[in-house]
């Protein structure tokens, strides 16, 4: 994570009228961003007498004369909206951090015994592990306990016993009264508030399980509602809507308003981060877009590494999830600079509108935009020229969010009909589910792995920066196919040596498998921002956002499971999580050896892809769609 991501974003279905992703141009930004470029930037021909003169929207751009401080500003104030991402991501180690815990005796602790003497009394004492049993306590009569007292009762507790089994032990049942924990690191998380622990364990692995519903929920849908209102408008919407669902979140009064919150927390958060990612390629100059694209994610890597800091000095979960929250008070100036795309306002016709953010951006430049007659003379035409092209019988008319779905369902089938298609769609499904439940699960695996999460989740933002620059080098060195082999087959075995490693044992020592936990990390996270690349650059421009917005969907199922994995599966086994993790890998990097390599080819093309879909029609009988 990635994503978007993890991560850690994607493109949501419908994002097809005016965003379209560039051969070289295509980035990717952590819980997941594909960087396209808008369909309007088809050249045209703008008649002037006998003077025809090519145009284009990025032609636009450039006469415009916006690139420069205004673009750099642009550049930041999107940019930074993922910086907030991780606060709500990847705290639910810190939010919900365990303290250790054993059963509740309630009479014990009503006469003032102390946690060592009802530890010593009440709980039995696993010697394989050296630890009291946390979900379980002895049969006992502790009210006659308290009569004897605490040194009596001790002598005498097989007298106690109100039950016993075949062997004549005192039997052993779970909590009645739920769980005592030791606050000494901890004044109150989310698992104390609602002793979420032993058979209420899988409740706590629900309050990440929750983000990643979410973000599903936000993909699938952000894309068609932000072609049809805008960037700007949603993005201030969802800006208001995860800063005070985060405030509220602070102060929910049970397990199921905190889950509901931080699903309305993480849908939000993909419009801010998504509505900010497209806004910010759709104003930025050809020759500056793949720079920004992958400079992007940056951000996110910071608030990667800020997180832990900020968890570490606030241990009370209220006040840590508002203190969370309160960073993002700055996006508040969204309302007051972020501009609408320019180029979504020509697609609608929104002339002036247009202009007005061209001029603004212009002038903060300190330049002189060209004269108001020609600039609406081009936009016009470029608005002319969408409205009219050739595939326009294509378009899904984008009178109603309901024609919009209609034909998103359509074209999702059209993807699943072509073998050719079908075969990279369902690779690239299983990949992205993979890299993401790897990201997360490696990510927000200190538990098992016996190591303090504050450093460990640090150390994972910090090899977040490097990982970005490994894959800048490797995509146009190696290629796209091998690199993105090579990265799932190393970060399986790094995560494999760690299996290895809990099973045989480290005599305490933890610094070897957290290595390699980063190691392996280092290689998935450059997988996760490959697959974006890798997913835009296998499909036809007009199905391209509805393969990588099913495909980050598919990923948020993958990072759905990665708790319960960690918490559930961790518990049976420690060294479990880390085989399935690298086990998943591994098939990854065996069916990615099925794609095609995408390096230095041009992009399919929409024409192209209805040639093979005629020809598989007449071959197959396909359902005519």
């Amino acid at each position: 994570m990635m994503n978007q991501m993890k991560p850690g974003t994607e493109v949501g279905p419908g994002e097809t009228s005016d965003v379209t992703i560039g051969k070289s141009n295509a980035r990717m930004g952590k819980d997941d961003k594909p960087v396209k470029d808008s369909s309007i930037s088809k050249c045209l021909t703008v008649g002037d007498g006998d003077t025809p003169q090519k145009v284009s929207f990025e032609h636009l751009l450039d006469i415009s004369a916006v690139d420069g401080r205004w673009i750099f500003y642009m550049f930041l104030m999107c940019s930074f909206s993922g910086f907030n991402s991780p606060f709500q991501v990847l705290t639910y180690q810190f939010l919900g951090a365990t303290p250790d815990h054993w059963c509740q005796v309630e009479e014990l602790y009503a006469s003032n015994w102390t946690d060592e003497q009802v530890l010593s009394l009440a709980i039995p004492f696993e010697n394989a592990t050296g630890k009291y049993d946390s979900c379980r306590m002895y049969d006992l009569n502790y009210t006659a306990a308290v009569t004897l007292g605490y040194e009596d009762s001790l002598a005498h507790r097989a007298s106690l016993s109100l039950a016993r089994d075949s062997s004549k032990k005192t039997t052993i049942s779970s909590c009645p009264h739920g769980h005592s924990f030791n606050l000494t690191l901890y004044s109150s998380t989310v698992v104390t508030e609602w002793d979420l622990v032993c058979e209420r364990r899988a409740l706590y692995s629900t309050t990440f399980a929750a983000v990643s519903i979410g973000k599903m929920m936000g993909y699938l849908f952000a894309g068609s509602i932000l072609d049809f209102f805008g960037r700007r408008p949603v993005v201030l919407f969802c800006v208001t809507c995860c800063i005070s669902s985060g405030f509220l979140c602070s102060l929910a009064p049970s397990i199921l308003v905190y889950i509901i919150c931080r699903v309305i927390i993480s849908i939000m958060d993909v419009g801010v981060y998504l509505g900010s990612f497209i806004l910010m390629m759709e104003i930025s100059p050809l020759h500056r877009r793949s720079q920004l694209g992958a400079l992007f994610c940056v951000p996110w890597a910071l608030g990667y590494m800020v997180t832990p800091g900020i968890a570490y000095c606030v241990r009370t979960w209220k006040l840590l999830q508002a203190a969370l929250t309160l960073p993002s008070l700055w996006t508040l100036i969204y309302f007051k600079y972020l501009p609408e795309s320019p180029r979504w306002l020509i697609l609608h016709g929104r002339i002036e509108g247009a202009y007005s953010v061209l001029k603004w951006g212009s002038e903060v430049n300190g330049n002189t935009i060209r004269p108001k007659d020609e600039m609406f003379q081009y936009m016009e035409k470029i608005h002319k020229d969408v409205m009219t092209r050739d595939d326009k019988g294509d378009k899904c008319n984008g009178k109603n969010l309901l024609s919009r779905a209609v034909h998103s369902l359509k074209d999702t089938a059209v993807l699943y009909i072509i073998p050719k298609t079908r075969r990279h769609i369902l690779v690239m499904l299983f990949c992205w589910f993979s890299v993401s439940m790897v990201y997360y699960g490696t990510a927000l695996n200190a538990t098992n792995l016996s190591t303090d999460p504050y450093l460990f989740v640090f150390l994972g933002g910090l090899l977040e920066l490097p990982s970005y620059f490994l894959l800048w080098w490797a995509v146009a060195v190696i290629g796209r196919k091998k690199t993105f082999i090579g990265l799932y087959l190393a970060g399986s075995i790094f995560i494999l040596l760690i299996t290895t490693l809990l099973v045989v044992g480290t005599n305490g020592v933890t610094w070897p498998t957290v290595a390699l936990a980063h190691a392996g990390k280092f290689m998935i996270t450059s997988a996760f921002h490959l697959a974006f690349v890798y997913t835009a650059e296998l499909f036809p421009t007009k199905y391209r956002p509805l393969a990588v917005s099913q495909s980050s969907a598919c990923a948020r199922i993958g990072s759905f499971f990665s708790p319960y994995i960690n918490d559930m599966l961790g518990t049976v086994a420690i060294w479990a999580p880390s085989a399935l993790f690298g086990g998943i890998s591994l098939i990854a990097a065996i069916l990615a050896t099925t794609l095609p390599e995408t390096k230095d080819q041009e992009l399919p093309e929409t024409s192209f892809f209805r040639k093979k879909e005629a020809e598989t029609k007449q071959t197959e009988g396909t359902t005519h769609l």
